[in-house]
């Protein structure tokens, strides 16, 4: 489960900013949305939610959270010598443009805690730091000063990358480690890739492919099926349609028509074109006389397509007790259906391996106490100088858990709102 991340310097945000799924100690409403881990004196918490105004720095946290995933896993074997790290510092202080970017996870992984960490410019990794700690103790399993490694833990064999310098100066030892095959390297690897998931609501077509693929097993199909026909959106059936040489596209490029071409030929996978999805169809007496098909990218509706496509994600997180973030959750779906999702992850029954949501949207109707504890619910606000920063409900003082937050939040009392101008007289002079 994912304790706390935490950035710094990092698009939007100048100044530390963390969030914490680790509940607080108020008085709060005790549910199903805790897990306790007694062996570390922690209680987490399995979802949180982001407010904001526009452009207050929501979407740039889960872009700080991908960046970070995307460069543990791909620093070891995409970066040449030469090459820029993709991070981005906050340009508007002449303080921190030219500082290194800050990323730190906090995460407990197999009964482990493990804080992983690294500082980065575009050229290079300035520190970087392992500490695990298996019960109460936290152990450094390595500290990195630029390139000076100094005397790695024995429980992370890697002395012999660092004498051969094997580390660039723009990778991580971390991910050249599990290049090389060291265990512990892999799991937090393993984590990293495979249990912190950073998907966007805006552009479904990203995932869309895995929960396709989820209609090829017979398991995987019924409960796909089930949340689709709990939202209820009169799918009774969804098959995918296999993609055929005769139906490639001519305006596609020819190298992408050449990989298809040949993957299709060779058997080497199966590329689906499209989703049959199956409606009633009533007679004149509307009694069921037959099934229709309809293809999800021409005859449904965006949120059907969005909902279906987030399917194979919340299972698959659900199933294995991982962690999605996404961007816009509600965006083209009904208030009630996100609401019903965001249930799925506080309920002990359908989480049972504890699995963690984590999303911004700008749904206030989602601001109730029967929902989220104040813990739970997150803001984001920029200042006069652009910098942005975060915070929890529970930060603020004067709050109390049964306060009507809808509306205290909509009257400006938690901040986060924006301050508009006069759009009355756009026109005049």
């Amino acid at each position: 489960m994912l304790v706390q991340f935490t950035v710094k310097n990092y698009k939007v945000f100048k100044d530390e900013a963390k969030i914490s799924f680790v509940a607080s100690h108020y008085t709060e409403k005790e549910n199903d949305s805790i897990v306790q881990f007694p062996q570390f004196n922690l209680r987490l918490l399995k979802s949180a939610v982001i407010y904001g105004a526009n452009a207050s720095g929501k979407s740039k946290l889960f872009e700080a959270m991908a960046f970070m995933r995307d460069f543990i896993i791909s620093s070891s074997k995409d970066k040449q010598i030469n090459e820029p790290i993709a991070t981005e510092q906050f340009r508007l202080s002449t303080e921190t443009e030219n500082e290194p970017s800050f990323f730190e996870l906090i995460f407990i992984y197999k009964k482990v805690m493990y804080r992983y960490g690294f500082e980065a410019t575009k050229e290079r990794i300035v520190t970087e730091w392992l500490y695990q700690r298996p019960k109460t103790k936290e152990v450094e399993l390595f500290y990195r000063e630029g390139q000076d490694f100094g005397k790695v833990h024995s429980k992370f064999p890697v002395q012999d990358l660092v004498d051969k310098k094997r580390i660039r100066i723009n990778a991580l030892l971390l991910s050249v480690a599990a290049a090389w095959n060291d265990s512990l390297a892999e799991i937090i690897l393993d984590w990293v890739d495979n249990s912190f998931n950073v998907i966007s609501g805006l552009d479904e077509n990203t995932y869309m492919a895995y929960s396709i693929s989820q209609l090829k097993d017979v398991k995987a199909k019924k409960g796909v099926l089930k949340l689709i026909k709990s939202a209820d959106l009169g799918i009774e059936d969804m098959n995918p349609q296999l993609l055929k040489l005769e139906d490639l596209p001519n305006h596609l490029p020819s190298e992408l028509k050449e990989t298809i071409t040949k993957q299709l030929k060779e058997g080497d996978r199966e590329i689906y074109s499209d989703v049959f999805t199956t409606h009633k169809k009533y007679d004149d007496s509307l009694s069921v006389s037959e099934g229709v098909k309809f293809t999800i990218d021409d005859e449904e509706s965006s949120g059907t397509r969005k909902y279906f496509a987030l399917t194979g994600p919340i299972l698959n997180t659900l199933k294995k007790g991982e962690v999605l973030v996404i961007d816009e959750l509600d965006a083209k779906l009904h208030p009630m259906l996100t609401r019903k999702i965001i249930e799925l992850f506080n309920c002990k029954e359908n989480n049972p391996n504890n699995a963690q949501l984590v999303f911004n949207t700008h749904d206030t109707n989602l601001l109730d106490t029967e929902l989220f504890r104040r813990d739970q619910i997150w803001f984001t606000e920029k200042d006069r100088y652009g910098a942005a920063s975060l915070y929890a409900l529970s930060d603020l003082k004067g709050v109390r858990k049964d306060d009507p937050f809808e509306k205290n939040y909509i009257a400006g009392k938690y901040g986060a709102i924006p301050f508009l101008g006069d759009f009355d007289n756009l026109f005049n002079d």
